[in-house]
């Protein structure tokens, strides 16, 4: 680790964690045979994480005619991809429920439709889409940590209309001599995550870089995609803005982007569910 993330972790006041249930369920996406049902004890044993799975499932897109109030025929309802998710996002955000200066709502709501997108995107792309998923919602994540950190160089960074991309990792470094990319890494070494999802968040903002894996191109693509969406834009408007470059480290076209950005046109709607 560098010096300069060195001192940025020395700066915190405390460091974020997370539920180890959420750290076991993400350690076991890349398991074909996952034993659904120690993930529901533990699911049992989290009060907050039991009250949203039971909103979720009691929630009108299951249309349930009587009312559910038991766990284990609750996850049987919606399902262990919707688990996963609810479990995944419950967790993080517990981990930076506020940050001063941040609208931690609109952060996570971001989050969580780039990780929608990036599960749709990732499929059929050589990536494991559970990963896509998990890195697209915590693509930002080092983000807090300098805000967290550094809060009053923070505020340059909060401005509308601020840098994003690659100049953003320049003021981000002219600040604190590194930037969120090198900091999200940072953390997912810290909570024990695949080297797949490291490698995602250090070069999402730089996906043609050699070091750089198809899973950051992914997370790159399906952050772009997440903004459309939030602004209300057509999947034919969204797919012009994406870069072609990128698209090509996936072997895909814009054409090969609209019918994927329409099955994702309700995700802005859906994250609320998961908030």
């Amino acid at each position: 680790m560098s010096a300069a993330l060195d001192k940025l972790f020395a700066n915190l006041p405390r460091l974020p964690s997370i539920p180890k249930v959420v750290q076991d369920l993400i350690a076991s996406l890349c398991k074909e045979d996952v034993d659904i049902s120690d993930l529901v004890a533990q699911v049992k044993q989290d009060q907050s994480l039991s009250a949203r799975v039971l909103a979720m499932a009691n929630s009108s897109q299951y249309g349930v005619s009587k009312k559910i109030g038991a766990i284990d025929q609750a996850v049987t309802l919606i399902g262990l991809s919707a688990l996963r998710s609810l479990v995944i996002a419950s967790g993080m955000s517990r981990a930076f429920s506020k940050v001063e200066g941040v609208d931690m709502r609109a952060f996570w709501k971001h989050g969580l439709v780039t990780a929608g997108v990036a599960r749709v995107i990732g499929k059929g792309k050589g990536v494991n889409a559970e990963f896509a998923y998990t890195a697209g919602l915590m693509y930002q994540i080092g983000e807090l940590i300098i805000h967290l950190a550094y809060p009053a160089a923070s505020k340059q960074l909060l401005r509308d209309n601020g840098p994003k991309g690659v100049e953003l990792l320049k003021v981000e470094r002219s600040l604190t001599e590194t930037d969120h990319c090198e900091v999200g890494q940072e953390m997912a070494v810290r909570w024990n995550f695949p080297v797949e999802i490291r490698n995602a968040l250090r070069w999402y903002a730089q996906p043609l870089e050699a070091e750089a894996e198809p899973m950051a191109a992914v997370v790159h693509i399906s952050a772009q995609i997440a903004e459309g969406l939030e602004k209300g834009l057509g999947a034919e408007e969204i797919s012009v803005g994406l870069d072609t470059r990128v698209l090509a480290r996936l072997s895909m076209e814009r054409p090969d982007t609209v019918w994927r950005i329409e099955s994702c046109m309700d995700l802005p709607a859906a994250s609320e569910q998961l908030l």
